[in-house]
């Protein structure tokens, strides 16, 4: 007998209102929302830190989602979409 697995491929494209962890070590955990940032100077696309523990509240912002993606996998060993989202009413 044969198991197949039909369940569909995990989407890890990120959109805004994903909520992403990121972490080097298991204990040491964060967690953000993927924003929009439009300023009348500059716009793009960052990541609010859930646990505002820092002064930004902003960690990261750039002009493609693409591009933050790439930065917060370079520079965290493990990053995973969670499976909850923000709706704003």
């Amino acid at each position: 007998m044969k198991v197949i697995d039909k369940r569909t491929e995990r989407n890890n494209d990120w959109h805004i209102g994903d909520v992403i962890c990121y972490w080097n070590k298991p204990a040491e955990k964060h967690y953000g929302l993927i924003c929009e940032i439009k300023l009348p100077t500059d716009s793009g696309f960052g990541v609010i830190d859930l646990e505002n523990k820092t002064e930004s509240l902003v960690s990261f912002t750039f002009p493609l989602i693409d591009d933050l993606q790439h930065l917060v996998r370079s520079e965290y060993r493990y990053v995973e979409k969670v499976n909850a989202k923000l709706v704003i009413e």
